[in-house]
């Protein structure tokens, strides 16, 4: 109920419910947890580096909070913060805007499968090894709970990126993915071990491969 999932209905001329005497009281409690914000959080601590996010999220609003930390310069250090709005009858939609940070420096230590990025798939030139940018854009959920997120920054660098989390394997296995527009990708695993762990490697295109636990509220 509170996350917008109930509907009230009341009839005329039907009897006072023994539980709910005062209906425009219990309408405007209903009204208030409706609107309550809800907090989530996944925080991978992996031996290549740290990845996570968090979101603070109501039943229109949504901040969010994502990074890739790597533990050498090479490895990287990521940061983007975005909020927005949800819009549509079925909230398909999310425009946003925020800011992004990334730091790389030159020599990663793996091998990126599309090759040299100093410049993206659009053939423009790469501002991902010092980016520090105002941004704005707008997600998108395909069938499959596959997400789009098309944006374009302060510096003129547009990227789209797909993306899908926590697609269910089986009861406790967990498959997450993430390819993008700036040569950049990420496929993991979680096993889930209690609701608020699960043990977890992923492979990223900054950090490379990596062991570890994620930590979930």
């Amino acid at each position: 109920m509170m996350a917008g999932i109930a509907r009230v209905f009341t009839y005329a001329s039907s009897p006072v419910d023994a539980e709910l005497p005062y209906e425009a009281k219990a309408c405007r409690e209903f009204k208030r947890d409706n609107h309550m914000l809800h907090l989530m959080a996944k925080i991978g601590l992996e031996n290549n580096g740290s990845d996570g996010e968090i979101m603070l999220e109501g039943n229109e609003y949504n901040l969010q909070q994502m990074w890739h930390l790597g533990y050498h310069d090479e490895h990287g250090y990521e940061s983007e913060t975005n909020f927005g709005r949800y819009i549509g009858k079925m909230q398909w939609w999310f425009p946003y805007v925020g800011f992004d940070y990334h730091y790389k420096k030159e020599g990663m230590h793996h091998k990126n499968i599309f090759g040299d990025d100093k410049y993206n798939l659009l053939g423009q030139a790469s501002n991902k090894n010092n980016r520090k940018t105002f941004d704005a854009g707008i997600q998108y959920t395909l069938p499959m709970l596959v997400v789009v997120d098309g944006r374009i920054d302060g510096d003129g660098k547009i990227r789209f990126q797909l993306s899908r989390d926590d697609v269910p394997l089986t009861n406790r296995l967990r498959f997450n993915f993430m390819v993008n527009t700036d040569k950049e990708y990420a496929v993991g695993f979680r096993y889930v071990v209690r609701k608020w762990l699960a043990l977890s490697s992923h492979y990223d295109s900054d950090m490379g491969l990596g062991p570890g636990v994620t930590l979930i509220y």
